[in-house]
C-alpha cells in the first residue's frame, strides 16, 4: 500500500469538494435519517481505523464523511464512545487532527470530543480552549456550554469516562440496534 501525501495547502479545498457530496441527514425520513446515523458510526470507526493504522488522516473524504454526520448528536455521542483507558492518547491525536480538518461552523462537535478527552487526561488548559474555540464556532452547541460547566465546577475527569461507559452500550443499541 503506498502512503499518498496531500499538500497541506490542499486539504480544506478537498474537504470542502467531498463535504458538498454528502447527503444532509432529514429527520422527516426517520428511517433514512437511522440508515445515515449508521453509516456515520460506521464512518468513525473506519476512520479511526485508518488513522491507528498510518498515524494520519489520509482519507479526506471519508474525514469529510466524518465530519458531516458529527453534526448528528447521536454519531457525536457515538463518536465519543470510542474513547476508552486504552486508547485516549491516541485518539487525543486523532480528534485533534479531526477537529484540524473541519471547516468553520463544522468544528464544534469534534472540539468538544477532544475537550472532553483533554479533561479526562487532566490538560484543562486544552479542554478550556478547545470549549473556547467550539464556542467561537456554535456559540449555541449544547455539549460545548454542557462541559464549560462540568470544566469549571471541577468535576473529577473519571466522571466523564463512567458517563460515557454508560451511555456508549446504549447509543450502540440505538444506531445499530
Amino acid at each position: 500500500m503506498t502512503l499518498t501525501l496531500i499538500n497541506e495547502e490542499e486539504r480544506p479545498e478537498r474537504i470542502a469538494e467531498s463535504l458538498k457530496k454528502i447527503e444532509i441527514i432529514d429527520y422527516a425520513d426517520n428511517e433514512r435519517a437511522h440508515l445515515l446515523q449508521r453509516e456515520g458510526a460506521q464512518a468513525v470507526d473506519q476512520l479511526i481505523d485508518q488513522f491507528t493504522r498510518e498515524q494520519a488522516i489520509t482519507d479526506l473524504h471519508l474525514a469529510a464523511h466524518v465530519l458531516m454526520r458529527l453534526q448528528d448528536l447521536q454519531v457525536r455521542d457515538y463518536a465519543m464512545g470510542t474513547v476508552t483507558s486504552e486508547n485516549i492518547e491516541s485518539l487525543w491525536k486523532f480528534w485533534r487532527e479531526v477537529a484540524a480538518l473541519a471547516p468553520y461552523k463544522l468544528k464544534a462537535p469534534a472540539l468538544t470530543i477532544f475537550a472532553a478527552i483533554c479533561y479526562e487526561l487532566e490538560d484543562s488548559v486544552a479542554a478550556q480552549d478547545a470549549l473556547t474555540e467550539a464556542l467561537f464556532d456554535d456559540s449555541d452547541y449544547p455539549l460545548a456550554k454542557l462541559l464549560r460547566r462540568v470544566f469549571t465546577a471541577g468535576w473529577p475527569p473519571e466522571s466523564l469516562a463512567i458517563m460515557r461507559a454508560e451511555l456508549h452500550p446504549k447509543i450502540c443499541a440505538s444506531i445499530f440496534g
